[in-house]
């Protein structure tokens, strides 16, 4: 199939596309360095470069020959302000800046190297080097948040919820991050896994068996077409690989301020891996039970001494099978990525991605009654092993520019081509009891889908005080444009007894006539506001609004793409999206904040039948603590949230393409997370979320019904030891209540509870690391459901009691 990269694109998008890439021309080149200074310091002895260090500096520095002995610096030249010379000096070192409450820096191992020798003695007590300097909060340095070796399980800060690096102890939302030590600890292979179990109110699933992975957040579902965010740009449609994925923010409750198509729950949006200045590699082989293998490398470091172009590869190699039958999956994950940083003014970053999964996806166990049918949850009801190709190629950018200090820019675009293609069958025909049997009606579908699609925005922030008020302000635009190409060769396929089941009776090569055909183009376009006000240094005020106007529409035909093409029917709407907060710092360690915040979704298209736009609106209270040293956080909400213009799928068809309006839902709950450092020794994650959501207003006869996959009471614990430097321990418990399996409330998916453990060593040889992990999840082996897919023909059972092992290199 030939494809157009650019195709049909409009004015307004080619402006925002094509205008900032010639701005950048004129930006990148006269940059001055400004507030830094030229340092050239060769590498030498740790000590002797410390001394030349702070004649350059200024900046007197006090250290102790203990740690500093037998240790060589790194070279520093360029324009650099202090801080970043002084980390580039220790880059490689062991040694790392360490802040203290008295604003004093001290210099203490980073655990990445042996220690030297004079440091070596069983039980020694290790000195610290003190440099009395200004220097900044580690917290706030975002070498400190990408550091490979970073285990730590709290973020203080998080741009998802406002598109700035604003502390999160200051943000009059809930936003909750989930970072790279979290998802060491628990071997997550998937995003789902990430987010299941982590935060509150959240769940993940993989919607449409193995091809889209979605989020219900605060009782509100996703599209089911996957509805993740990449960097803060959207990118629907795929099952994301966690192989260059650094952390993964949660916004909850509308934001569509900022990120326009959203729904009102609230958004998942993964942070990606990018380029470091300093080298770093690692290899990892992972196995597992029922036939699990994962091979994942990263790679990062500068390419020229100037350290002026980095680059970084990550990548995976996975050949899974399953405890279910034919269900599998061998992927190919590959994600290079460049920096450019000329000077201190700009900075430039460029990445691709490529996927390709063979796959058969999992349609689960369909209801009997009041529950999942009683059929072992290992039998699918597919028809064997074959499997679809999905390919996946993604490309994009990012650049920002600092005018000064207080004022920058930034555009960031990306491009998506996801192809499916091959056999596969579905459960639309129903379940039928004839003569006691039941019987599972399927269509055989064989044929291609391609969806296009093209992100992009542009932001302007600057900080400015005005009359003694503090204001950061962000102005912005965005757009999304998608196209969605769909050809299929369907016929109805043997029926299969669901207790007594045939394989073997699907002759997929005799599809050859294409007879179903769908197109769907989408054009999103929006312009933003928002400002951060301080009033005496406590009081925290947050205004914003936002202009959409989308223009969308699709349509299904039996004759032809060219007639889907020709009779798909646009419709338009726009809309204004407010969102305002307060937050009051009641203590340095605890806040206290509420918001009201609407959202837009866009108009409903099924098919050729188009329904009003979804919008919800919502209003929260909550409680944020910190500790004084920033590493242990806690955060409680209370919500009331709703939607309306729902959709759900008709309950006369099992074709998840047909929908119909169900109305207006209301979500209501509490919400508790906590994360972080306790001790030295022990990492501590728990989340706990009460949630209410129900249909209120109705047009299907779903109303007082409860929301399909919410349940009411959900929780988790999990924490992890730390004997030494060497072994770590962890234990932890999931527990969900019941919850019903579609929005007609037919039938229920029993609460559970699973327990999880992990134990690791690391040994290390020289400057490298060996690490031995095993984790053990359902150690009590419960027989579960996870989720459904909103109908009664999908339930998807948990994996038993499993082992996944690891060897991991670094170095």
């Amino acid at each position: 199939m030939q494809k157009m990269i650019y195709p049909g694109l409009k004015s307004w998008w080619q402006c925002l596309f094509y205008v900032p890439l010639l701005l950048t021309l004129f930006l990148v080149w006269p940059a001055q360095a400004g507030n830094t200074m030229h340092y050239e310091i060769a590498p030498q002895s740790l000590d002797q470069a410390l001394v030349e260090f702070s004649n350059a500096s200024g900046l007197q520095v006090m250290a102790d020959g203990v740690l500093t002995s037998g240790v060589k610096s790194s070279r520093v030249t360029g324009n650099y302000s202090s801080s970043q010379a002084l980390g580039q000096l220790l880059a490689g070192t062991g040694l790392e800046v360490q802040s203290t409450q008295n604003g004093t820096v001290t210099l203490q191992l980073t655990g990445r190297l042996i220690p030297t020798a004079a440091t070596q003695n069983e039980g020694e007590t290790l000195p610290k080097v003190t440099v009395e300097a200004d220097a900044d909060n580690p917290y706030d340095d975002p070498n400190w948040a990408t550091d490979p070796y970073n285990k730590d399980y709290n973020r203080p800060n998080a741009t998802t919820a406002t598109k700035t690096d604003t502390p999160i102890m200051e943000t009059p939302v809930s936003i909750q991050v989930v970072p790279r030590g979290v998802l060491a600890d628990k071997q997550t292979t998937n995003l789902p896994d990430a987010v299941n179990g982590h935060v509150s109110g959240v769940l993940g699933r993989t919607g449409g068996g193995y091809l889209y992975d979605n989020f219900i957040i605060r009782g509100m579902a996703g599209s089911g077409f996957g509805d993740a965010y990449r960097n803060g740009l959207f990118n629907r449609q795929d099952i994301y690989d966690i192989a260059n994925i650094e952390q993964i923010d949660i916004l909850k409750g509308p934001a569509a301020v900022l990120y326009g198509r959203i729904e009102p729950g609230g958004l998942v949006n993964y942070v990606t891996k990018k380029p470091l200045a300093t080298p770093y590699y690692s290899l990892q082989q992972q196995f597992g039970s029922y036939d699990q293998y994962r091979t994942q490398f990263d790679a990062t470091g500068p390419i020229d001494k100037d350290k002026t172009l980095l680059y970084r590869v990550n990548g995976s190699y996975s050949d899974n099978q399953s405890f279910r039958d034919f269900v599998g999956n061998e992927r190919f994950f590959v994600a290079p990525a460049v920096t450019w940083r000329p000077n201190e003014k700009f900075v430039a970053n460029f990445e691709l991605e490529y996927k390709h999964d063979r796959l058969n996806a999992d349609y689960g166990i369909p209801a009997i009654g009041d529950r999942p049918a009683p059929i072992p949850i290992t039998r699918t009801l597919k028809d064997g092993s074959d499997r679809q190709l999905l390919e996946n190629t993604l490309v994009g950018f990012d650049w920002t520019y600092r005018f000064n200090e207080d004022w920058k820019i930034t555009q960031r675009y990306l491009f998506k081509d996801w192809t499916l293609s091959g056999p596969t069958l579905f459960n639309f025909g129903g379940l039928q009891q004839v003569n006691n049997r039941f019987l599972l009606g399927r269509t055989a579908s064989k044929g291609v889908q391609d969806v296009q699609t093209h992100s992009t925005n542009l932001d302007l922030n600057g900080k400015f005080e005005f009359f003694g008020s503090k204001h950061n302000l962000l102005i912005g635009v965005d757009g999304f444009y998608a196209t969605t190409e769909a050809h299929d060769a369907d016929a109805p396929a043997p029926d299969i007894d669901i207790f007594n089941p045939v394989y073997g009776q699907v002759d997929f090569n005799a599809l050859t006539q294409e007879n179903s055909f769908f197109y769907r183009k989408e054009n999103w376009f929006g312009a933003y506001i928002q400002d951060q006000i301080t009033l005496f240094d406590k009081l925290h005020i947050m205004l914003g609004g936002r202009y959409d106007n989308v223009t969308t529409g699709g349509n299904f035909t039996t004759a032809s793409l060219d007639a889907a093409k020709a009779g798909r029917e646009a419709k338009k709407d726009d809309a204004f999206s407010p969102r305002a907060g307060i937050l009051y710092q009641v203590r340095d360690w605890l806040s206290v904040y509420g918001s009201y915040t609407e959202s837009f979704s866009g108009n409903n298209n099924f098919g050729k039948t188009t329904f009003d736009p979804q919008e919800g609106k919502q209003y929260e209270l909550g409680l944020k603590a910190q500790t004084p040293d920033q590493r242990f956080s806690s955060t409680l909400a209370f919500f009331h949230l709703t939607k309306t213009n729902l959709l759900t799928d008709d309950p006369e068809r099992a074709d998840p393409n047909f929908q119909i309006l169900a109305g207006k839902n209301r979500s209501k709950g509490i919400e508790f997370d906590l994360a972080g450092q306790v001790t030295d020794n022990l990492n501590l994650l728990a989340t706990y979320a009460y949630t209410q959501s129900t249909y209120t207003q109705d047009f299907s006869g779903f109303k007082g019904n409860r929301l399909e996959n919410v349940p009411r009471h959900q929780g988790s614990l999990w924490g992890t030891w730390q004997f030494n430097d060497a072994f770590k321990v962890g234990l932890g418990v999931v527990a969900v209540g019941k919850r019903y399996g579609d929005a007609g409330n037919t039938y229920s998916l029993p609460g559970y509870v699973r327990m999880d453990a992990m134990a690791a060593y690391t040994y290390r040889i020289g400057q490298h690391r060996l690490t031995a992990q095993v984790n053990l999840n359902n150690l009590l082996d419960k027989e579960y459901f996870a989720n459904s897919d909103g109908g009664s023909l999908d339930s998807i059972p948990g994996t038993p009691i499993n082992v996944f092992g690891s060897l991991k290199y670094e170095f």
